[in-house]
């Protein structure tokens, strides 16, 4: 569903009166955007994990979540350093040399520390999902697409001052929600096992 159906789907669901309301609409596309965004940060989806490659400072612009940051030509993973941090060690910023850490002024450029020529760094991160219009159509699969409603309408309960009804629909969502955990996120059903050194050489339990 883009998000056109899924506000024609919650007006359809008890939505109605607010949608007849001067900016009732607004309200209900920002409660959709509220609600899907509430849903991408809830987890480390694996469908927004994604990768980018260029010569540093590289700018993303739905960088969300930094997973690493690799030195291409070293293969180093470079260490994450607060601008404080930086200005501490360097002040005037004019070190050279190899890189070892990265930093962001503007949560989309990723810059690193000391600089040098050309660069090259490839940055694992998890996507800010844009703002959906009404053509759009969220990141995660259709089948989950009901979940934005099920949030979105306790929204609307609340909004009306049908609490009671609130209450429940945020068990159903909460339910539909740990459904969707379990479906993406639990996808080896192999045991866990921790390693843990046991004091000897070579020796772990």
């Amino acid at each position: 569903m883009n998000r056109e159906e899924i506000r024609e789907e919650l007006i359809a669901s008890g939505a109605e009166n607010i949608n007849a309301e001067p900016g009732g609409e607004d309200r209900i596309n920002r409660w959709i955007q509220q609600s899907y965004r509430e849903i991408c940060d809830f987890k480390p989806w694996p469908f927004l994990f994604d990768s980018d490659e260029g010569v540093a400072p590289l700018t993303i612009a739905d960088l969300g979540h930094v997973v690493a940051v690799v030195d291409v030509a070293t293969r180093n993973e470079l260490e994450p350093i607060t601008i404080n941090q930086l200005l501490l060690g360097d002040p005037t910023q004019t070190g050279t040399g190899k890189p070892e850490y990265w930093f962001t002024e503007d949560g989309e450029t990723i810059k690193i520390t000391p600089s040098g020529a050309a660069i090259v760094v490839r940055v694992l991160y998890r996507k800010k999902p844009a703002l959906l219009e009404d053509g759009d159509v969220p990141i995660f699969d259709e089948d989950y697409h009901d979940i934005i409603v099920t949030r979105a309408r306790v929204k609307v309960y609340k909004a009306t001052d049908n609490l009671e009804a609130a209450a429940e629909m945020l068990k159903d969502y909460e339910r539909d929600r740990d459904g969707m955990v379990h479906s993406l996120m639990k996808l080896n059903y192999d045991k866990e096992y921790r390693l843990t050194r046991a004091g000897r050489r070579g020796d772990y339990l």
